[in-house]
Parts: C-alpha cells; structure tokens; sequence
C-alpha cells in the first residue's frame, strides 16, 4: 500500500537536486523564457544600474554630512550639492545632441569615467572650493549618462515592453535603495573615504561592463534620419516635448523637497526622525524591488493618459500624507503615504519614459530624453531653495500641500497633453520608427 503513495516532488529535490534545476521548482525552460524575453543589453544594465546604485545610495544619504564635517559651514554645502543638478541642466543642453551624433556606447562609457574618478575625488579633496569641482564633475557626466541610457534602451526595445523595461531598470536602482544606506552607514564607522571608493570601484565596473558587453545600437537606417541627427533642434517645432516636460516637473519638486526638507520637517516633530526616515526609505526601496515590474506590466497596456493621471493623483495624496503626518505625530500616516508614493512611481515613472521613447522621432532620443532630463534637474535645483523657504516661513504642512496642489493642476493638464499625444504624436512617432 505504502509503495503507491505518491512522493511529494518537493521531497524527491531532498536527493536529486538536480531536477531543481531541470525539471522542479524553477524549470530551465521557465528560466530560459524570463533570460530571452530582453536583449542581452538590458540584463547587463541591470546588473550595471545594481552595482552602481548600491554604492552610491551608501554615499547619498550621508554625503551633507560628511561634507559639514568636512567644512563646517551649512551655507557651503548647500553650495556644493546644488553645482551637481546646476551643472546638470547645461550639460542636457548638449548631452542629447553627443549622444544622437556619436552614439549611445561611447557617450555611456564617458559619463561612467568620469563620474568614477569624480566621486572618488571627493576622498582626495581638502578644501570647500575643490568639493564644489568635484560635484561639477559628478553632475555633468551623471547628466550626460541617462539621456543616452535610455535612448539605447528606446532602440531595442520593442514599444509594448518599454514600461516593462523601464521599470526593471527602477527595480535595479532601488536595489541600491533599499541596501545602500545600511553599507554607508556601515562604513562611515569604518572609514567614511571608503564609501566614496567604493562607489567609484562599481561605477569602473559598470563602465566595463557597458564597453565590453554592449554593442551600439543607435544605427541610422536612412536618409531622413541622417538628417534628423544632424539638425538641430528647435523648440518651437517641439511643443508637445517642451510641454510634456514642463508638466512633469512638479513630479521631481516632490521628489526634490522629499529628499531635502522632509528630514527637517520630521527632526521639528519627532525626537527619533532619523529612524523614521531609515524606515521609510527602506520600505520605499524594498516595494519598488517587489512591486515595480509587476504595476508596469499591469498597466504597460491601459490608455496611458488614464494611468499618468493616476499616478499624479497619488503623488497629491503623498504629499497630504507628508504634510499631516509629522503635525498629527502618527508614524501610521507617513508609512501608508510612503506606500501610495511607491505605487505612485512605478506607474508614472515607466509610463512617462515609454511615451517619451515613442514619441521621440528615432535620431532624435537622445535629445529628447536630454531635454527631458533637464526639466528633473531644474526641480532639483529650486526644490531645496521653495522647500527652505516655506519651511521657514510657514510650515512643513503648508509646503507639502501647496506641492499636492500643484500635482492636481499639473495632473490634469498632463492629461489632456498626453491624450492629446495619443492621438497625434505617437502614430506620427510609429510612422517614423517604422
């Protein structure tokens, strides 16, 4: 009787481990199938974008303090950090238009060269005017990388995975967010220059692996995009770009004051604020990993106005979320806002990447993306300084919400630019693809 009752087959993989691999619990076939449904590139950016980011999240969160440290002068490091995002907006300017001319390999592995020796430059640097070179350096090359970056992902991969793709390369940098700030903070008891050595050790790593692994892939197939990438482009013939960029920025705002004033704003009202933070960040990094690949797939095919719209929704509700929290001392608030931002950014972020891919005309990605990109670093900029200012002068309440305000407004009218887009832009976009 005992001999024609069925084994379990997880019992079976206890002595043949080899059917784990080949026939059990994660079959080769189904492996094979996750491997071969992207090009060979995008795993190697993935594992590029995880080694990168997890040393340089180990820098972020602690870099103003190891620069007061260093200084001792608050006024300075907001200098310091603000020459980055600053430096950022001009090199855009020209970043898009390197990367359409000579390609996206070549501009990829400069920005990574550069940004290895500038960030390692910080361990060599002794006076506030050599910090400011520094973080010039660090903000252009890291400036030139992603119009490039994702360019290259707009030219092999097809139109209905972009989302998908763009939210692996998010699961990847939020990798380094949810482990990064636990290695800094590891090694600043160690020895704080070893962070910054770190990180340009993997962005070395990163370089070679683009250079040696990544083949070009911006190939200008005829005449007419010949063309394209030599014209310069003009703004007034792009409208619908500088407008999508315009009405994205209050998304980076939020992420600008996030990053510089909701520490403050929760030092003014809980003694514990550093582990709040921690805890938020770390639940933020931790969700995206689980939850971004699975919310972009999800919505990769929903009428992608509805789903922006969504998503600038949510990013309001977080900034409410923010706004309350601290003032109603409730831990409950701010967590549950920290997940609506995270459901928030895996369905704006792929989808406003994917429709900037599809309606960019194919020699022109680069500066498309580029000018894009400038939009994210003049939020970066003026972030730190509105966010400061209402702090001061009114509350952390009042910041937040007004932010929320101008996420609704810019919500809506995102809506009606993008479904105007819908409409017009991308199947002119496809005609020209094809």
């Amino acid at each position: 009787m005992l001999d024609k009752v069925p084994i379990p087959k997880q019992f079976i993989y206890l002595y043949n481990w080899k059917n784990i691999v080949y026939k059990g619990l994660f079959p080769m076939n189904k492996l094979n199938f996750i491997l071969q449904r992207y090009d060979r590139a995008i795993w190697i950016r993935f594992i590029g974008i995880i080694i990168t980011t997890v040393t340089s999240f180990a820098v972020r969160p602690f870099l103003a303090i190891y620069l007061y440290n260093k200084t001792g002068n608050l006024y300075m490091i907001g200098v310091i950090l603000g020459l980055a995002p600053l430096m950022g907006i001009f090199t855009n300017l020209i970043g898009g238009s390197l990367t359409d001319k000579y390609g996206r390999k070549p501009i990829m592995v400069f920005s990574l060269l550069v940004q290895a020796f500038s960030v390692m430059g910080y361990v060599f640097s002794t006076t506030p005017w050599q910090y400011c070179i520094v973080s010039m350096l660090n903000g252009m090359a890291s400036s030139l990388f992603f119009p490039a970056a994702n360019a290259q992902i707009a030219d092999i991969v097809p139109e209905n995975q972009r989302a998908e793709v763009f939210a692996l390369m998010h699961t990847a940098l939020n990798v380094g967010a949810a482990i990064g700030p636990m290695l800094g903070l590891l090694m600043l008891k160690v020895n704080p220059n070893l962070v910054f050595i770190l990180s340009g050790l993997s962005l070395l790593i990163n370089c070679g692996l683009v250079h040696f692994f990544i083949p070009e892939t911006f190939k200008p197939n005829n005449a007419q995009q010949h063309s394209q990438q030599q014209e310069r482009i003009r703004l007034s013939e792009h409208k619908l770009l500088l407008s999508f960029t315009v009405f994205a920025v209050p998304v980076s705002l939020l992420y600008a004051v996030t990053e510089s004033n909701l520490p403050l704003y929760l030092q003014q009202n809980f003694s514990n604020y550093l582990s709040v933070m921690t805890g938020l960040l770390s639940m933020n990094g931790t969700l995206v990993v689980i939850m971004a690949v699975w919310l972009a797939k999800r919505t990769e095919n929903l009428y992608t106005p509805y789903v922006l719209m969504a998503g600038y929704v949510l990013f309001a509700l977080v900034g409410f979320g923010y706004g309350l929290g601290p003032v109603a001392k409730s831990i409950i608030i701010l967590y549950l806002a920290e997940f609506i931002f995270t459901v928030g950014e895996c369905i704006t972020f792929p989808n406003l990447q994917k429709m900037l891919s599809v309606m960019a005309p194919p020699a022109m990605r680069g500066r498309y993306f580029s000018i894009f990109g400038i939009g994210r670093e003049i939020a970066r900029c003026i972030g730190p300084l509105f966010g400061g200012t209402m702090l001061v002068n009114f509350s952390g309440l009042a910041l937040f919400w007004s932010v929320s305000a101008l996420l609704l407004i810019s919500g809506l009218i995102m809506f009606r630019l993008t479904s105007k887009l819908e409409r017009i832009a991308l199947p002119v976009a496809n005609n020209i693809s094809s």
